[in-house]
């Protein structure tokens, strides 16, 4: 994955998901460590069409633009 331009960009698919909250929830003990909330994450997060967990920076061929009613994915946190 890389860099396609920023509106192609993972933080702008409807398949992304960086929310804190969901990422607590993703990813059990977390919150043990610290917390999702925290800076060194920056806006990174999951992609749920590809079970990885991943730059906001990266793209891929099967980018859906948010909004468009892919069905996969909740609101993406805004940065």
């Amino acid at each position: 994955m890389s860099d396609k331009g920023p509106q192609r960009q993972c933080r702008c698919c409807s398949h992304f998901r960086n929310d804190a909250k969901y990422l607590e929830t993703a990813f059990k003990g977390l919150a043990s460590l610290s917390s999702a909330y925290g800076s060194v994450r920056s806006d990174d997060g999951i992609c749920l069409r590809h079970d990885r967990y991943l730059s906001a920076r990266s793209s891929c061929p099967d980018f859906l633009a948010a909004g468009l009613g892919s069905g996969d994915a909740g609101t993406v946190a805004a940065n």
